[in-house]
């Protein structure tokens, strides 16, 4: 049975993983979208430069491969193959993004992605090309950023994982209320910032 402070490193090393995939989506779309239009779109529902929805799924996706890693397997940094992962990540990324588009639009009547012009789309929720672009990158960060982002805060001391996730999840509930007002009273101007109409 896992010692109480084991169980706290891990939610923290959980949320990190949240912040750190959260911040990684945000690089990623945003970047895709402000080369597209041609000029800078800060992608995401959020003022702050995180988008959530990777964060939670990378989350959960790392519970579920956590749970196939035998407890011997640990510390081989290849005890699950690559191409299980790949597979393990797409699956669940897919159904994240499906459950993420209907919770954003049925809640608060935004609809942050259309993938109405990809092929195979449904509903322009989800489609292959971006459920394996998901996959092959969260395969990437697995086994590059995540375990260099692991090394550098097991480095930090316990108190200052504490203090400095204290200060990441106050920010996040300022940004998250701040966002939230503005987009039920400001609607018509977060479309214009990036977030599109459902074809």
């Amino acid at each position: 049975m896992a010692s109480k402070e084991k169980i706290k490193y891990e939610l923290r090393m959980y949320f990190f993983l949240f912040m750190l995939y959260s911040l990684i989506g945000w690089i990623y779309e945003t970047i895709l979208f402000s080369v597209e239009e041609g000029y800078f779109i800060n992608r995401g529902f959020n003022f702050g430069p995180y988008i959530p929805i990777y964060g939670f799924g990378a989350v959960i996706i790392m519970i579920v491969i956590s749970k196939f890693i035998v407890e011997s397997d640990e510390n081989n940094k290849f005890s699950m193959r690559p191409l299980k992962i790949f597979i393990l990540i797409l699956v669940l990324s897919t159904v994240a993004e499906l459950i993420g588009s209907y919770i954003m639009e049925y809640s608060l009547g935004i609809i942050l992605w259309d993938y109405t012009d990809e092929w195979m789309n449904f509903q322009g929720r989800i489609s292959p090309k971006t459920s394996f672009i998901f996959a092959a990158g969260g395969t990437a960060v697995y086994y590059t950023i995540q375990p260099l982002g692991k090394k550098i805060i097991d480095k930090v001391s316990i108190k200052g994982q504490k203090i400095f996730a204290s200060f990441l999840l106050i920010l996040i509930l300022i940004d998250f209320s701040a966002s939230l007002v503005t987009t039920i009273w400001f609607s018509d101007s977060i479309k214009k910032a990036g977030i599109m109409e459902r074809k």
